[in-house]
């Protein structure tokens, strides 16, 4: 038996969020619904324009990865994750949080640096546009890891976002090696258009083998199989993965296993920050996961959960919401 039901591995980032009005992300040249890698002085030179603007953030211990195994760990599974944060004041701020949690947690780094942060603008559609700049985060080294926690895991998680910087590429590589030698599954999240554009040949390096489950909303099924057609866009995922979870906004989601394709409608929901959704979509169903459920029910609660998380916001829930909408699900 293992002992973690999921490890989640990602940019360990301090996530920062606003609401705005569009006409902002012109005068700042965001395209809208993106996410943008920064240097640590335009993101600061931003961060100040925003609380000139909006005053004090919202803030969470963010991250994709971060982000899915929260929902899952505060839903019941085992969780834990790999990151790299400085011992900074958002450093401690990241590690405090995931403790909170119950996550099981290696993040803390004795290297000099400045731990990582993503600025979330929420726009008055509920559309969210990124800046992130990763700090430490993208040092993450062969020698930060803890090789049990990977042969502990009965699932291993992996954003995209970690193929964008070297050193956390040549870490992954090592994980997935790990965790194949340790029947661990292996969850890999598309993360952003951006990252598939711009890094494709990383991601299929992690795909050289089929992975177990592979996560992604319909834009980037689209830009990662160079396809306009969702049909077309799903019969390449089926060439990597043994099973795709791929949302498609308020409409739902497919799930496409083995050639068979379940679709899942979505919920009602009054959405106000669209933030987070792909992660609590992706929470929700590895918990379930990790319960024994099949799929199509699994997908079902993570379209519930996200539609839940769209009506909130920041990426999250408050930790008793994860709970009570579990209860609510399960008598539907």
């Amino acid at each position: 038996m293992k002992k973690i039901n999921v490890l989640g591995v990602g940019a360990a980032l301090v996530d920062r969020q606003f609401s705005i009005e569009d006409n902002l992300l012109e005068e700042l040249k965001l395209k809208k619904g993106s996410m943008d890698l920064k240097d640590q002085e335009t993101q600061n030179q931003i961060y100040e324009k925003l609380t000139q603007l909006y005053g004090s953030s919202e803030d969470a211990c963010g991250g994709s990865s971060t982000n899915t195994i929260y929902a899952a760990s505060i839903l019941g599974s085992s969780c834990s994750f790999i990151g790299k944060v400085a011992n900074d004041l958002n450093g401690k701020f990241y590690v405090d949080n995931l403790i909170g949690a119950n996550i099981k947690n290696k993040c803390m780094s004795l290297d000099k640096g400045v731990s990582g942060s993503c600025l979330v603008m929420v726009s008055p559609d509920a559309e969210r546009t990124m800046s992130t700049f990763l700090g430490i985060s993208s040092e993450l080294k062969i020698s930060d890891l803890d090789e049990n926690m990977i042969e502990e895991a009965e699932i291993v998680y992996l954003e995209a976002y970690l193929v964008s910087s070297d050193s956390n590429f040549e870490t992954t590589k090592k994980i997935i090696e790990i965790a194949k030698k340790s029947d661990t599954k292996i969850a890999v999240s598309l993360s952003d258009s951006f990252i598939v554009t711009n890094f494709k040949d990383r991601l299929l390096e992690w795909m050289e083998y089929k992975i177990d489950f592979l996560f992604c909303n319909e834009e980037e099924a689209k830009t990662f199989s160079n396809s306009s057609n969702l049909d077309a866009a799903l019969e390449e995922l089926n060439k990597f993965s043994n099973t795709s979870f791929v949302t498609l906004g308020k409409k739902g989601a497919v799930v496409l296993s083995k050639d068979k394709k379940i679709s899942i409608k979505g919920f009602p929901a009054n959405a106000i920050d669209t933030n987070g959704a792909g992660d609590m979509f992706a929470g929700g169903v590895l918990h379930q996961l990790s319960n024994g459920f099949e799929y199509e029910i699994s997908a079902k609660f993570g379209c519930f959960l996200a539609s839940k998380g769209v009506e909130n916001f920041g990426p999250r829930l408050p930790d008793q919401d994860y709970i009570r909408n579990k209860e609510l699900f399960e008598k539907m």
